[in-house]
């Protein structure tokens, strides 16, 4: 059973080292223009404003936002499905592949520096750990439940 003097360190270290900022750029990448360009660069088949709602969790005005906004810098094309002329499908411009591209290749870069700098084990240790705590955390607590 854990300490409190062990509870008590392992709270503070996460309070001083501040996570959260590092995981929140981490989802504002998932939920933005990024999640948008790997999206359609892994789909198959046909794509529209729904499918990338849903797979993002988002509305889809939020998603209409976020494709206007690709369509002006001009990473995307829409495109009146053949099938059905009430669709509309959302493809990557060829700007947008290379920007997907570039992308790929930039977090790979980082991830890769990281690696170096901790080393593979090391870096499998912490995703092993991650993986742990994250499952246990969904787990609510027996002694929370009669409190919920």
């Amino acid at each position: 059973m854990a300490t409190s003097q062990q509870i008590a360190q392992v709270m503070t270290t996460l309070r001083q080292l501040q996570p959260a900022p590092c995981f929140k750029l981490l989802n504002e990448a998932q939920m933005g223009v990024g999640a948008v360009i790997r999206y359609l660069r892994e789909a198959e088949g046909e794509v529209t404003a729904g499918n990338i709602a849903d797979f993002m969790g988002v509305s889809t005005a939020r998603v209409a936002v976020l494709l206007k906004k690709m369509t002006g810098k001009g990473l995307i094309v829409k495109e009146t499905s053949p099938t059905d002329g009430r669709v509309t499908i959302v493809r990557l411009s060829e700007a947008g592949e290379k920007t997907a591209e570039a992308m790929k290749e930039n977090v790979c870069h980082r991830v890769g520096q990281i690696i170096d700098r901790l080393g593979m084990e090391r870096m499998g240790d912490f995703l092993e750990s991650v993986r742990e705590i994250a499952t246990l955390m969904q787990e609510t607590p027996p002694e929370l439940d009669d409190l919920l």
